[in-house]
């Protein structure tokens, strides 16, 4: 039995009140839900020196969560990233190698 007081009937058809049981668990679901989410792959050129590179994130204010990882091999560690009302800034600890397009980061924003 859930805390929602439904249990597992197999094909059987619910009643009424199994229904409402039902309809509160996915409105207490739903507004566990987040608001506002974004991602995606941010491309930049390295140029040997620059170690702080900043993707638009898109949601209306600061995010409740970000993440950032690298998308390729031979970057160096990220060593921080950090969010605001518009951006992720994320620092390497060390620049990436000149190149272009050398940069790839996946990152995901929530806002609860």
């Amino acid at each position: 039995m859930s805390k929602w007081n439904l249990a597992y009937k197999g094909t059987e058809i619910l009643t009424p009140e199994e229904w409402n049981h039902v309809v509160d668990a996915l409105e207490e679901l739903d507004g566990r839900a987040p608001v506002e989410r974004n991602g995606g792959l941010a491309v930049f050129d390295g140029d040997g020196v620059t170690t702080m590179f900043t993707i638009t994130h898109g949601l209306s204010t600061t995010p409740t969560v970000a993440l950032v990882g690298k998308a390729i091999s031979g970057l160096p560690d990220i060593d921080y990233w950090e969010a605001d009302t518009t951006s992720i800034k994320v620092y390497f600890k060390s620049a990436p190698s000149s190149g272009s397009e050398n940069v790839k980061l996946w990152w995901y924003v929530v806002r609860l």
